[in-house]
């Protein structure tokens, strides 16, 4: 396999932002290795049987370690409640298991899929890396693999985005309205390395959109956050949302 520099040392891939936020945030620890060799590993296909890590799940997990293991940064959230501007930040650790690591054949897409560690947060899921290089996740720690992002860098350009918006004002307006308020808005052009299918942001500079759907097949809905930074983006989210 070829080598592989980890990302806090080759972030060329990733956009000026979000090496920005590697920059200002990201570490990177060391963890244990592998306490017996990858090859040994022995994981359950689809019939539940014990079986040897297939050769394209070795691949994954030596590529995730040699470019993300260890990597850890802190992402700012922001929200309006009752009136009340919060901010908090959140911690994401790119770790795996080792042998101990939980992995699964994928029944509908294809190939396996794996367990890392992701956002340190109380949580009934998992965090997953697909074969085909997706971030996944299943909702209730027994579901079948659910699409989150398409790739690690996605994931990762999608929090620094997240990240840079934090400091500016977030609108509190949910459902239908913030719905109808984004549609109506103008001007903003896609991040296409943040965004995919069921995940998109749009920004311009003074405002920013977040659209995604949820995770759950059973009760899909939408999404909406919006954020706006001085007087002309503050004027544009008010008119969108019709206050004038």
């Amino acid at each position: 396999m070829k080598y592989r520099m980890h990302i806090l040392d080759d972030p060329s891939e990733l956009s000026e932002r979000a090496q920005d936020l590697l920059r200002r945030t990201g570490r990177r620890e060391r963890p244990v290795r592998f306490e017996v060799p990858i090859e040994m590993w022995r994981v359950r296909d689809r019939t539940g049987r014990l079986v040897p890590a297939p050769l394209e799940l070795i691949i994954r997990c030596e590529g995730f370690e040699q470019r993300f293991r260890g990597l850890r940064y802190q992402v700012r959230h922001s929200w309006t409640l009752d009136g009340e501007r919060y901010e908090t930040g959140r911690s994401w650790e790119y770790d795996h298991f080792g042998v101990k690591t939980g992995a699964w054949q994928d029944p509908v897409r294809g190939g396996w899929y794996f367990e890392w560690l992701g956002e340190r947060v109380s949580k009934p899921c998992r965090d997953l890396l697909h074969t085909d290089g997706g971030v996944g996740t299943d909702v209730d720690g027994g579901s079948p693999y659910l699409p989150v992002a398409p790739s690690v860098t996605h994931l990762i350009e999608s929090h620094a985005l997240t990240d840079a918006v934090s400091v500016w004002r977030p609108w509190p307006v949910a459902g239908s309205a913030a719905v109808s308020a984004a549609e109506a808005l103008g001007g903003l052009v896609e991040v296409p390395e943040a965004s995919w299918e069921t995940s998109r942001w749009r920004l311009s500079d003074s405002v920013a959109v977040f659209d995604s759907e949820s995770w759950d097949r059973e009760n899909p809905s939408r999404r909406v956050r919006i954020w706006s930074r001085n007087e002309v983006g503050h004027r544009e989210v008010r008119n969108a949302f019709g206050s004038g």
